[in-house]
């Protein structure tokens, strides 16, 4: 979230604003109680196509140079040379029972309406340096109290459509026994139907992220995500991608989009800011 590792663990550069941290207010921590699930889309962008996101003095990692590839887009890159200078992206999502902000306590009693925190990272290097520097491109969430917390934070964090429920049966009134997941930014929307698969396998080490993102009056942050999950399960079922903004066209020009595997349980923290 061995593969559970690969998908939230990313070696991160000092960035000038950790190195400034003496002038800036302590971090923000949000408490996250309670991982009802959480998993990420893990794709392939084309560097050029990335060029116009990135902050100044960052390039885009290629594949080929990502110790912590996924072996599902480790296999792409070695199969097909052509995408070996791609960069590695997730697009992660995370449910929660409840998250704490700013002493601030959201939750839901609606499992299905669960507050939800999701980033859009990807690999990135400094180009003075030539050291890891993974950065947020979206912090999203679907809860407008939160948004607002963030932002009182100086975090650009928007929020998204988001929503869980069962498949509707089908034309026969039978129950397809699936969860559909959406998820709309802007102009992408992303529809998983699936369900977790059977075995199920214990998570015996808190997971840590870190990466940039952007401030809402400029400049660039740290951020890190830290998970403590229980279990973890593979994800059965398929995707699908529409919209035509550029993260639509993104996903739909990778030539794999790797779903999972899914964790749940346990608590953790959502820090930026200093």
């Amino acid at each position: 979230m061995a593969a559970l590792t690969l998908v939230l663990v990313f070696a991160s550069g000092a960035s000038p604003a950790r190195a400034q941290g003496s002038n800036r207010k302590e971090a923000e921590v949000w408490r996250l109680e309670t991982l009802h699930q959480g998993f990420c889309v893990q794709f392939l962008v084309a560097g050029a196509t990335l060029a116009r996101e990135l902050p100044e003095a960052t390039r885009p990692l290629p594949a080929s140079r990502a110790s912590d590839l996924h072996p599902a887009l480790r296999s792409v890159v070695d199969g097909q040379p052509e995408y070996a200078a791609w960069t590695p992206s997730n697009l992660c999502l995370f449910y929660f029972e409840a998250v704490d902000a700013r002493g601030q306590r959201v939750h839901d009693d609606n499992p299905l309406k669960a507050p939800m925190l999701a980033l859009w990272t990807v690999a990135a290097v400094d180009s003075q340096s030539g050291s890891r520097q993974d950065l947020a491109l979206e912090v999203l969430t679907n809860s407008g109290r939160l948004e607002r917390s963030g932002s009182l934070g100086d975090l650009e964090i928007n929020t998204a459509r988001s929503s869980v429920a069962p498949v509707p049966p089908d034309e026969e009134g039978v129950p397809s026994g699936l969860d559909r997941y959406r998820l709309r930014i802007r102009g992408t929307q992303l529809i998983w139907d699936g369900r977790p698969g059977v075995d199920s396998a214990r998570v015996d080490a808190p997971l840590a992220r870190e990466w940039r993102v952007a401030r809402r009056r400029g400049g660039w942050m740290p951020g890190k995500l830290t998970l403590a999950p229980v279990w973890s399960r593979a994800m059965i079922g398929s995707l699908k991608v529409e919209g035509k903004d550029d993260l639509a066209k993104m996903l739909k020009a990778s030539p794999i989009r790797f779903v999972g595997p899914a964790y749940y349980g346990g608590v953790g923290e959502f820090e930026f800011g200093r």
